[in-house]
């Protein structure tokens, strides 16, 4: 059944890490077929790490084994000499949460020429460990010259900080193009009853802009993922709806059965 609004669907935020993997996934396939042969659309994935006395940090692995046969955790297989003391000890507390965003690559030169984010909850919460910690990756990627697309479909948390005010709206997406002589942000904002929009997609200069629609994109993940029977929609909403919004939400959902 396709999702009971018009646009995005307040009720996915429980399932957000899922519904993020969906959605870049069906994202990466709409652009790919307009891209290619001269551009590639990637996922990559971070692992984001904070415990007590650490501060989140962004790592990729610097060296993976692979193994078909089971690993010998025998202490005797790593300490064969009475000199070397082998112990085994609990690693510290930590919480380790995965970050994905999609590269586009210009294939003959294998440059990174946009990078898509799209935020978390994690990357809207206050603190170093939050906002600040995506702050200095987002500076990373426009200091590094690519196109930045940041899509931000949770309406709570904090807002991405512009020198100036944003547009109203519940939903955001921020363009930045960096072929300027100083990287210039287009922002898109939209209220959640609408549609979600279509938006420009920067390439190299010489390529243009790909045009993506976004409710096509959120509405492949959703139909596949069979959200309209799995997602909460008798519980509340955090952040809540306006009472006209809550009013207008239960309607649509009485009307497509999904509450009583």
């Amino acid at each position: 059944m396709p999702c009971p609004f018009a646009g995005m669907d307040p009720y996915l935020e429980p399932f957000w890490t899922d519904f993020t993997i969906k959605f870049i996934t069906s994202l990466a396939n709409s652009m790919l077929p307009s891209l290619l042969p001269s551009y590639d659309v990637l996922v990559e994935e971070y692992i984001y790490v904070a415990h007590e006395e650490l501060r989140l940090h962004r790592v990729r692995p610097d060296v993976t084994i692979t193994a078909e046969m089971p690993w010998n955790t025998s202490t005797e297989a790593v300490a064969a000499s009475t000199d070397i003391a082998v112990e085994e000890l609990d690693y510290p507390d930590f919480e380790p949460t995965t970050q994905k965003h999609l590269k586009v690559i210009h294939r003959p030169t294998r440059r990174v020429v946009t990078v898509i984010e799209m935020l978390s909850p994690t990357n809207k919460e206050p603190g170093d460990d939050g906002m600040n910690a995506y702050l200095e990756k987002r500076a990373e990627y426009l200091a590094s010259r690519c196109n930045l697309v940041e899509i931000d479909l949770l309406r709570g948390g904090e807002r991405l900080p512009m020198t100036g005010k944003l547009p109203s709206g519940d939903y955001y997406v921020f363009i930045g193009r960096v072929h300027r002589s100083r990287p210039r942000c287009q922002i898109i904002g939209w209220p959640w009853r609408r549609a979600l929009p279509s938006i420009p997609m920067p390439l190299l200069p010489e390529d243009g802009e790909l045009t993506v629609n976004l409710q096509e994109v959120f509405q492949v993940a959703y139909d596949q993922s069979f959200y309209d029977r799995r997602l909460p929609y008798s519980d509340a909403k955090i952040p809540a709806l306006s009472p006209n919004d809550e009013a207008w939400a239960k309607q649509r959902l009485t009307e497509r059965r999904l509450i009583q």
